[in-house]
């Protein structure tokens, strides 16, 4: 199957095993002095071995590769200790993987192992996805120009958290990365007002993983609204259905607001669906 999964690049990598170390599923070692990918099966994919390499040797790539086992990551954490298994916990709930997590606890029950308290700040974070919040000024229309209104960051929706808490209680929009390039107005009529998250239903790999992230929004930061902006093209409706999966999965209900743009930049429909 293809899936997201590192990539190391052997001539930057100098062996210092930081990467290893911050892989807590145990897919990297250090083998004749560089970082080795050792089991595809518990490379997740969310790369956060990436942000601790110094040497910029590792990123995140699309490829065939075995498919990710969870119950197999489990096993060969436990031998590890108490630490890396709270560390590989904490890891899945940065990512907001819910339905990881879920397999991940049914599977420590099965065995008798208490699950260690991992609902807390993430340990490994790549500095150009760490989440911050942008200070704007009020008005819409500065005396220079015009101001983003853009109040958060990272917006990728692979990279945004809904552990975040500037998404709590938050009105969501989820715009496909084409709206704000055909729209003149988004960032002053759209943005205002709402937390981003910006996502390609064509293109982007590892959409799954977005129902179990929606369904995390829902449940866990609480959004009380969620606003799905797609372009007219039909592949872009991949979007919608993704955010319907997720509320349909979700214990708590949100209003659902669908509005697409035509390749103009005009709206073509804009309506509540939920």
């Amino acid at each position: 199957m293809e899936r997201q999964i590192i990539r190391i690049d052997e001539e930057k990598c100098d062996g210092c095993g930081l990467c290893a170390d911050g892989c807590p599923e145990g897919a990297l070692q250090i083998i004749d002095g560089k970082a080795r990918l050792v089991s595809e099966i518990t490379c997740d994919g969310l790369g956060a071995c990436v942000g601790e390499c110094p040497q910029d040797a590792i990123e995140v790539e699309v490829r065939e590769a075995a498919p990710y086992d969870e119950r197999r990551t489990i096993a060969n954490i436990l031998p590890m200790g108490a630490n890396t298994l709270k560390a590989h916990l904490k890891h899945l709930h940065h990512h907001a993987q819910t339905a990881y997590l879920r397999e991940a606890e049914a599977y420590l029950a099965e065995l008798g192992v208490a699950v260690p308290d991992y609902k807390e700040k993430a340990m490994h974070q790549c500095p150009g996805s760490a989440p911050r919040t942008l200070q704007r000024e009020t008005a819409p229309v500065a005396a220079e120009g015009l101001v983003s209104q853009l109040t958060q960051w990272p917006v990728q929706l692979h990279l945004v958290s809904p552990m975040n808490p500037v998404f709590h209680k938050a009105d969501l929009l989820l715009a496909a990365d084409c709206a704000a390039f055909a729209m003149a107005d988004f960032n002053q009529t759209w943005l205002p007002g709402k937390k981003l998250a910006i996502a390609c239903p064509k293109l982007d790999t590892n959409q799954e993983s977005y129902i179990s992230k929606l369904t995390a929004f829902i449940d866990e930061a609480q959004v009380n609204t969620i606003t799905v902006m797609i372009m007219e093209v039909p592949c872009c409706g991949g979007l919608l259905r993704a955010t319907q999966l997720a509320a349909q999965a979700a214990t708590r209900r949100v209003p659902l607001k669908l509005v697409v743009v035509g390749v103009d930049g005009d709206i073509r429909k804009e309506e509540w669906v939920a």
